[in-house]
């Protein structure tokens, strides 16, 4: 038998292993910005880099028992980062804090069998608070933070387990009720981690003999834990965690006993009482969420397979114990009367909320003759763990088709039967729905790792040449590389796949943390709280859109702010209609805090982000008792306040007060600007029409004062400082202003504004960049775009760190031959964390590379690199003319468009037109817009639309990668009382929160619309 290696052999290792982890250590302190010495001093890194290999040999020699073999292989993790293989700092940092973890289990973990779940658990619990919302939601997590503390009904299904059990953490005496009912999903969560650890740890630990027989459960379950959509749903008040908790114990259950391990044994000999666990794990899981009925496939193969002895009588338990787990939906109607004024719910009302019948018409069963959904499914199915999971997985497969045909039947009827709910349920979310495939994936990893990893090779690292007979355990690796070694002598080690196991989870980690991120997330909780801060008139109602509504019904419903008002959220836009005149009609005010179109003949006014509107009654204040400044010939501005936002956001509330002289024909909209001491322009805002985009100039009557209420943010790039706040009426797409009191300009001075240094995170921007200047500034990250047409104007984001004397960027175009073409300068302010700029491309198409340096400063572009003038930032395409049909505020270029049947076809009313639309992302988006396909008939009114995230609702622009293209197709149903005539699909974006649309720009970058028309039709009489 081998000895483990000691002496002076022991201590090379901890000490080589401690030196590669000090120099990544040494990295990521000086790329985060925290020790510029770091950065370009080699002595200083080789500092660090001993250090730590003095703290791992002193570690080493203090343990009381040898360590596990191989544990130092972790520490050599960070080698990826040195080598800048892994660039990213957040890599960095998992890779060190995930090489130390993984060296002490390593060591450990084999002794102490508790300690690998614990890390486990802790690890995936710390990392879910981590990045757990802070507040209120929306959608259904916002329902959830309201219902589950008052106890009471969801949407159908109801979903009754969940606030049951949701409501004993809103008793925790931490954090508001939000942050508590979000608690909840984190805390599930990791229990299903945890119990998929155990599941794994069952089928892997017979294969898994002789190298650590926790490692391959514990990474399988740890990349699960951090894979995308289980990580989302962790942070948020949500039902899906709760589920694949109940999901993976019913599988450990179904898998468990001999019958997992060995083929085809143990079966018979197991006991009732599994089976009557689980029929009431079963019913009890329906109540939280009906996929789990997706499990009778697998329940069915087990109880064929076994064949279990069961006695009438303990089916008899067995059936009662899954009525009593479905008892729980009897929560609904006993509750219900207490919701529904004192109303009884009936039984086909009780079965068709249970059975969420509204929801069935989403149901397609013939969705996988539908190759989009295939590719969406596909997308989804590879997402979680990417194509080395995907690999793993098959071996896992393959490995269990051997020697656990059981496990793989059962696994495998369950990821079918999801897979193909997956096909055929057509909602937006439908990734959700797949988490239990996802679950069965991880299944399959972990023993794959079990199968590639087996036992060790013997006989192929001690430097005999003796022969050793090949066991029929032994590692797939291990085989490839005894064959290697016969024709070139490599020696047997694990070196590599181990690495490259570790990093599959620990690379979950890096990609998915700033995407799943929550923390800095409020959802909308302090605009409720400026909103209902508001003089409303008592009793009065707000119609809001759900976005708007959540918070405000949060505040209302658990903290108890403005009981009075009247909240309400509808399905569509004639609902709201019908709602606002029957509400005027009583004489109630109304207020809307949502887009609601054909609004003529009301009067309207902001209060605040609020739209009040009456019937046109006017108490009218002439233009000559009121005075003001003119605007044009016909408009006046009667009076303007600035104010800063009570609630401490780096923003100004801006009231403005007009009055139309005579009626206006045009329609324009009002811009605002911040303009410095030198009279130099420093933001400008797209503009907007008056009193949220619902009363347009060409509406207002003559005479009457106009109330209007504008935000404006303050951009973390813009300089601290005093500015003038200048207001100016615009055409829609031009920039030829009305004048002044009959001046030269299009602004008026309004107030000023006073800019300090952000408070607070400021957003990261989306790719990270590190360099340092001589003069102590570090550049952190950048945003630009992937591609300019040429001459056009290109934004460019910087974020900085340490910037404490005034300085000068310089950005530079390169060319493919290593040649500036065109610079520019910019001033950058002393105390800057971000800097924004404009500069034209180059007029020469091509590839080219944008380059940033501080005037008169040198620049170390990567971590122990020479000094030079500047640093690359990014490659850019720059193109001959505006590629493509239209171009989308340089975030999206709309390539290709087809409408069904092409121009000129004829679509009956109530017929459906096929439009297939193709994009391509200009840049990275951190916000989620929504599309918009509309058929606009000859009146000019929408006939129908459909307005959703890209790809039926499943990539959101969030999601996108620059110069990623996409197709995205639509089916668009045609009004059933449509009038005849000419129509037009116009297709176009908008940001659901402010219902401000991204503009289309031509090569210049100026606005020359908010829509593009892409096809035409006709409707016959």
């Amino acid at each position: 038998m081998r000895r483990h290696p000691d002496g002076l052999l022991r201590v090379a290792g901890a000490g080589g292993a401690g030196v590669i982890w000090g120099l990544g250590l040494a990295r990521l302190v000086a790329e985060a910005g925290l020790c510029a010495t770091l950065y370009g001093s080699p002595l200083a890194v080789t500092g660090v880099a001993v250090g730590c290999a003095a703290v791992a040999i002193a570690t080493l020699r203090r343990c009381s028992f040898q360590p596990s073999q191989g544990f130092l292989i972790p520490l050599v993790l960070p080698l990826l980062y040195v080598f800048g293989l892994v660039p990213h700092p957040l890599a960095g940092g998992v890779l060190l804090a995930g090489g130390v973890v993984l060296a002490l289990l390593m060591a450990w973990g084999d002794r102490m069998r508790w300690l690998p779940p614990a890390v486990l658990g802790l690890v995936t619990l710390g990392l879910y608070l981590r990045t757990l919302l802070p507040s209120v939601g929306q959608a259904d997590t916002f329902e959830f933070q309201v219902v589950v503390p008052k106890l009471g009904v969801a949407h159908p299904t109801g979903y009754p387990l969940y606030i049951l059990v949701g409501k004993l953490f809103t008793l925790l005496p931490l954090g508001n009720v939000a942050w508590r009912v979000n608690v909840a999903s984190a805390t599930f969560g990791t229990g299903a981690v945890l119990v998929l650890y155990f599941l794994l740890l069952r089928l892997t630990a017979r294969r898994a003999q002789g190298v650590s027989r926790w490692w391959p459960a514990f990474l399988a379950a740890l990349a699960f834990a951090f894979s995308f959509t289980f990580w989302s749903q962790a942070v948020v008040a949500e039902v899906y965690t709760l589920h694949s908790l109940l999901v993976v114990i019913i599988l450990w259950l179904l898998l468990s006993g001999s019958a997992c391990s060995v083929e085809g044994g143990g079966g018979r000999g197991e006991g009732a009482r599994r089976w009557q666990v689980v029929c009431f794990l079963l019913g009890l899981s329906l109540t939280n969420h009906l996929t789990t009925a997706l499990l009778l496939p697998a329940v069915a193969v087990a109880l064929v397979w076994d064949r279990p002895r069961l006695r009438a009588r303990d089916w008899l338990i067995g059936g009662g114990l899954g009525l009593l787990g479905l008892s729980v939906y009897l929560f609904i109607p006993l509750r219900w009367p207490a919701l529904n004024r004192g109303e009884w719910m009936t039984v086909g009302e009780f079965v068709s909320y249970v059975t969420g019948g509204q929801l069935h018409g989403a149901l397609r069963l013939d969705g996988w003759r539908d190759p989009v959904r295939w590719g969406i499914v596909g997308r989804l199915l590879r997402e979680p763990f990417g194509w080395a999971g995907l690999g793993l997985a098959a071996a896992g497969v393959a490995g269990m088709a051997a020697r656990q045909r059981r496990a793989l039947a059962l696994t495998g009827v369950t990821f079918l039967a999801f897979v193909v709910y997956g096909l055929d349920y057509y909602v937006p979310d439908i990734s959700v729905f797949l988490l239990p495939a996802h679950l069965v994936l991880a299944v399959w990893m972990g023993a794959g790792i079990g199968f590639l990893a087996g036992k060790p090779c013997e006989g192929l690292g001690s430097g005999s040449d003796t022969a050793v007979p090949r066991s029929s355990e032994e590692s797939l690796v291990c085989r490839v590389a005894r064959n290697l070694r016969k024709v070139g002598g490599v020696h047997c080690s694990l070196f590599i796949v181990h690495c490259s196991l570790f990093l599959l989870p620990l690379s979950r980690v890096w990609v998915n943390l700033p995407v799943v991120d929550q923390s800095q997330n409020q959802g909308g909780y302090a605009w409720g709280q400026y909103v209902l801060s508001l003089p409303l008139e008592a009793g009065s109602a707000v119609l809001a859109d759900p976005e708007k509504f959540a918070p405000l019904y949060y505040l209302q419903q658990i903290e108890g702010v403005r009981p009075d008002l009247d909240l309400m959220v509808l399905g569509s836009e004639e609902l709201y209609q019908a709602e606002l005149a029957a509400r005027l009609g009583t004489g109630q005010m109304v207020y809307l805090a949502r887009y609601l179109p054909n609004l003529g003949g009301l009067y309207l006014q902001s209060v605040g982000p609020l739209v009040e509107v009456r019937n046109p009654v006017f108490d009218k204040n002439r233009v000559s008792e009121a005075g003001g400044t003119r605007f044009g010939e016909a408009i006046w501005l009667l009076d303007a306040e600035v104010s800063a936002d009570p609630l401490g956001r780096a923003m100004v509330h801006v009231r403005l007060h007009w009055e139309a002289e005579t009626g206006i024909s045009d329609d324009l909209i009002v811009r605002l600007r911040l303009v410095d001491a030198d009279n130099q322009t420093r933001w400008k805002g797209e503009g907007t029409r008056p009193v949220g985009g619902l009363y347009p100039t060409n509406a207002w009557p003559a005479g009457v004062a106009v109330s209007d209420y504008h935000e404006v943010w303050l951009p973390p790039w813009l300089p601290p400082g005093t500015y003038q706040l200048e207001v100016g009426l615009f055409p829609r797409f031009g920039d030829a202003g009305l004048v002044v009191d009959g001046g030269a300009t299009a602004w008026l001075a309004l107030d000023t504004v006073v800019v300090t240094s952000p408070r607070g995170p400021v957003p990261a921007l989306p790719h990270t960049r590190s360099g340092s200047f001589t003069g102590g500034a570090w550049l952190a990250g950048y945003d630009v775009g992937s591609e300019v047409p040429a001459g056009a104007p290109f934004v460019v984001d910087l974020s900085w760190q340490g910037v404490e004397t005034a300085g000068e960027v310089r950005l530079a175009w390169v060319d493919a031959d290593g040649r500036e073409v065109e610079t520019a300068t910019f001033p950058l302010a002393a105390g800057a964390v971000r800097s924004h700029h404009v500069m034209n491309a180059p007029q020469g198409p091509g590839d080219y590379t944008l380059h940033v340096g501080l005037v008169g400063e040198a620049a170390r572009c990567s971590w122990l690199a020479s000094p030079s003038g500047g640093c690359a930032l990014a490659p850019v395409a720059v193109t001959p003319a505006q590629e493509g049909l239209a171009n989308f505020a340089e975030r999206v270029l709309l390539l290709e468009a087809a409408v069904s049947g092409g121009d000129d076809a004829s679509v009956a009313p109530g017929g459906t037109v096929s439009v297939a639309l193709r994009w391509r992302a200009l840049r990275a988006m951190a916000e989620d817009y929504t599309a918009f396909v509309h058929l606009v008939g000859p009146d000019g009114r929408l006939h129908g639309q459909v307005d959703a995230w890209p790809v039926q609702g499943t990539l959101p622009t969030s999601r996108w990668a620059p110069g990623e293209e996409l197709d995205d197709p639509y089916e668009v149903r045609l009004d059933p009382d449509a009038p005849a005539g000419h129509y037009r699909v116009e297709v176009g974006w908008y940001l659901l929160a402010t219902m401000q649309r991204l503009q289309v720009v031509d090569v210049g970058g100026q606005a020359v619309g908010d829509a593009f028309v892409v096809g035409e039709f006709d409707v016959g009489d």
